[in-house]
């Protein structure tokens, strides 16, 4: 069964699509949409400055499998999860829900089909059950239920409705549980390179029309949170194209947004309700941004008052590392998955590379580091969506095509071997450096010199323009280096540090047991200094 898409002739025996930057409004009656092609998450910008990706070797602890997918099957991943029974969870985009019964070897994967739909780019899974599934769709977020359990699906039941433009970018990335039967998604704003509809569902505005990326209709822009019973509420706002949203154990909300207007490089937002993240085009949808002036428009008001009010990223992805980050997952595989346990992962929709994040609070505020976890050797561009395995030593990483990333699309995993793996484990803010601890002893005479902790200071330029360059760029040297007796721990003295600052530290000569260590990069995001 395929769902129908379809105009409301009843609103207008004539629609139009109307292209440039006049308002299109698009008809929608509940269940049914117009299938308007792919969504692009973020148009990669030029570089606008040298690549910052530094990229060393990969641990050859973790190696690539490629796992085929069955024939006819367009292997476009908007969706990966598990089942409570161990079955892989395979959401497309345009062929609808697989299930597999995962093989030590991938071309045994048993593959069934729970849901021959063809969604309407479906970008995100959460796994209720054997036999329930949530998909985020664009216009919906959709219950998928075998009913009867023959193992396939029969049952389509609408969540929570989405408002849309029909504009190709307004994808949806989630859903993620709350903890409390209910759910986070995140909305994408559309983007001025496609076209909007004459009917719109949900309440146009003229004004927020305007600009690069847009939100036109109502909550675009938004993290939106969805009670046990359905209910919406807008919960925070300020996101151009939020392309990955998770919660961490203790009921915290990750979010990873795109480069373009309004964002000078890919961030990461710990997302707390009410606040702003930086992109205005949703301030239109926000009733206290509007209260005194109802066509209030957020384009024409001082970059420093919207800088003022925008909460910034918890870690600023150096562009060129970074092109496009898409869904975290947090690694609590208790030592399967190798020595990460508790750190973020970040798939990277347009490059070959997995992101692995160390996040710490400091005095209320979160920040922390980025590197490179794994990156070409087999791993093909496009990760879109991962998830790990039942046992936590395979991760199983989705791609998905986008014309302007240059990426591929399949199902791949990342598995891991076992033996040593040699990298930077944690960055620790001091007052006045870091503390940077390794998997593994650094040997005696290695990284004794200033020299081999060269580090590049520089800021990011909050403005309307598409990405920025790394601002005041400098490069400097510790003033001091303190090993521990262990040799697993160096701090680096630098005398003082700058706030709102990437400090982006370049390990040369780091060796253990004459191995150099694998990725010798990290990049520091600093919003609150130690006290």
């Amino acid at each position: 069964m395929l769902y129908s898409f379809l105009f409301d002739f009843t609103q207008d025996p004539n629609p139009k699509l109307v292209s440039g930057r006049g308002p299109l409004r698009f008809a929608a009656i509940s269940g049914l949409w117009l299938a308007i092609g792919c969504a692009d998450f973020a148009k990669a910008a030029p570089e606008v400055h040298a690549a910052a990706s530094h990229a060393g070797g990969v641990s050859p602890a973790y190696a690539v499998e490629e796992i085929p997918v069955p024939k006819g099957i367009a292997p476009e991943i908007g969706g990966l999860g598990f089942t409570p029974g161990g079955k892989l969870v395979v959401v497309t985009r345009r062929s609808g829900v697989l299930f597999a019964t995962p093989a030590a070897e991938p071309s045994k994967f048993q593959w069934e089909v729970f849901c021959d739909q063809s969604l309407h780019n479906a970008n995100g899974v959460f796994v209720v059950s054997d036999q329930e599934i949530l998909v985020s769709q664009m216009p919906e977020l959709t219950r998928i239920r075998d009913g009867n359990g023959d193992g396939v699906a029969d049952e389509y039941e609408t969540v929570a409705p989405f408002n849309l433009s029909g504009a190709y970018h307004e994808v949806t990335a989630g859903p993620v549980p709350d903890g409390k039967g209910g759910y986070y998604v995140a909305l994408n704003t559309a983007s001025h390179s496609g076209f909007t509809f004459e009917f719109t569902r949900g309440i146009f505005s003229e004004v927020s029309r305007r600009g690069r990326n847009f939100a036109s209709v109502e909550h675009r822009g938004w993290v939106m949170h969805i009670d046990s019973k359905g209910n919406s509420q807008p919960w925070a706002k300020g996101f151009r194209s939020p392309n990955g949203i998770a919660v961490d154990p203790k009921g915290e909300v990750w979010v990873t947004d795109n480069q373009g207007d309004f964002r000078s490089t890919n961030p990461l937002y710990h997302v707390e309700k009410g606040r702003f993240y930086g992109h205005p085009s949703s301030l239109v949808w926000d009733p206290e941004y509007t209260r005194a002036e109802p066509k209030r428009d957020p384009l024409k008001q001082p970059m420093e008052e919207l800088d003022a009010m925008r909460t910034p990223e918890a870690v600023a992805f150096p562009y060129g590392f970074s092109r496009s980050p898409a869904e975290p997952v947090f690694e609590f595989t208790g030592g399967k998955f190798g020595p990460f346990g508790g750190q973020m992962l970040v798939g990277d929709a347009a490059a070959p590379r997995v992101i692995r994040v160390m996040l710490e609070n400091v005095d209320g505020v979160w920040q922390g580091a980025c590197a490179d976890f794994y990156s070409g050797n087999g791993l093909r561009n496009g990760t879109n969506r991962m998830v790990f395995s039942p046992s936590g030593s395979e991760l199983y990483v989705g791609q998905t095509m986008r014309e302007w990333a240059g990426a591929m699309e399949g199902l791949q995993r990342i598995v891991f071997k076992g033996g040593r793996v040699f990298e930077a484990l944690a960055v620790r803010l001091q007052k006045d450096g870091f503390e940077v601890e390794f998997t593994e002893p650094v040997d005696a005479g290695s990284g004794e010199s200033m020299d081999s902790f060269s580090t590049e200071v520089y800021g990011y330029k909050y403005s309307s323009s598409y990405g920025s360059p790394e601002d005041s760029l400098t490069t400097v040297m510790p003033q001091r280096v303190q090993w521990s007796g262990d040799r697993r721990r160096v701090k680096l003295l630098y005398g003082a540090l700058s706030k709102g600052k990437v400090y982006r530290i370049n390990f040369t000569n780091i060796v253990s047991k004459g191995e150099a260590i694998g990725h010798p990069m990290v990049a520091y995001t600093v919003n609150r200094l130690r006290q």
